[in-house]
């Protein structure tokens, strides 16, 4: 999916081609709502030089896929009438 996906160099915001990429580590964890264990993610960050947009975009490696999938809220696809 490319439409509002910062990965490919456009801001969606703003329209500029100014976007960087970045490293956000968490100093919190991933957790589920209501949780207090969770897992430390690393997230690729997408920043607008022009607006300031950020997108984060998890870092699927190892296991953490599978984390996210035992243990956080799924949120079913739109079906809009």
């Amino acid at each position: 999916m490319t439409n509002g996906d910062m990965r490919y160099g456009h801001c969606t915001v703003c329209g500029a081609h100014e976007v960087f990429r970045g490293e956000y580590t968490a100093q919190g964890a991933l957790r589920q709502s209501g949780s207090l264990l969770g897992k430390q993610p690393v997230f690729d960050a997408y920043v607008c030089a022009a607006c300031g947009h950020t997108q984060l975009h998890l870092r699927l490696e190892g296991r953490m896929a599978s984390y996210v999938q035992r243990n956080l809220q799924w949120i079913p696809p739109y079906q809009g009438t």
